[in-house]
């Protein structure tokens, strides 16, 4: 029993490790992009992703540990086990050389790790009130436009003429979600996939918002006065 409460609490900082390591990871990714560094360059960044990807896999080594079908376990959480290898720094310890397509799969790897950080933390918000769930999908929209900000500057940073900074990835994505548009045209895929994603993300909240309100001021409209003194005599 106490092996078993000794487990289980070391899952509970390893969770927490994990969502903390994601969080930094995409606070030192946009901090570097903001002072027009390149992060993958960045000793810092490098170091802090290394050490997340450790957090990474010791959480999935704990949890295989201690489910019951590891074989199932295993498959369920391939995915989650791939994004935790460090890719970048087994590349450059070893100064391998990759193809444009591989560099590209090994520097999406840090983003899918602050994506899942993200994750955690909707996850703890999402309830089943329907103002919980209107805040969640107003903390998503959010996550996923700074996110695909990040994405676009990186993808298309040194290719499209209009992307300087990260802050005109930031307005091109902002000017996306609120379905205006943006001058900036995106020039690879990601950017072009990112391009329709957003003005439909930003589609959907403006019902969604609508329904809020009318639920909302219906709610208080018709709710019945409480009982005074006066009415119970």
């Amino acid at each position: 029993m106490r092996f078993s409460k000794t487990l289980q609490n070391l899952l509970r900082v390893l969770n927490i490790l994990v969502l903390v390591g994601s969080i930094a990871i995409l606070v030192i990714l946009s901090l570097e992009m903001l002072n027009n560094l390149e992060p993958y360059d960045s000793v810092l960044f490098m170091r802090v992703q290394l050490w997340v990807c450790i957090v990474f896999l010791l959480d999935f080594l704990v949890r295989f540990i201690v489910s019951e079908r590891k074989g199932r376990f295993l498959w369920r959480n391939l995915f989650f086990l791939i994004v935790s290898i460090p890719f970048l720094n087994i590349a450059q310890h070893f100064d391998l050389h990759m193809s444009d397509a591989l560099y590209y799969f090994a520097k999406a790897m840090p983003l899918i790790r602050g994506a899942y950080g993200i994750g955690i933390i909707v996850g703890w918000i999402t309830k089943t009130k329907i103002a919980t769930l209107f805040i969640s999908y107003i903390i998503i929209i959010l996550a996923f436009t700074y996110f695909s900000s990040i994405v676009f500057f990186i993808t298309e940073k040194g290719v499209n003429a209009e992307v300087h900074t990260f802050w005109n990835a930031v307005c091109w994505a902002c000017m996306n979600v609120t379905t205006v548009g943006s001058n900036i045209v995106a020039q690879r895929v990601p950017g072009q996939i990112l391009a329709v994603l957003l003005p439909t993300a930003g589609m959907v909240l403006f019902p969604i918002f609508t329904a809020y309100v009318t639920t909302t001021f219906q709610s208080k409209l018709f709710r019945k006065p409480e009982p005074t003194e006066t009415d119970e005599k």
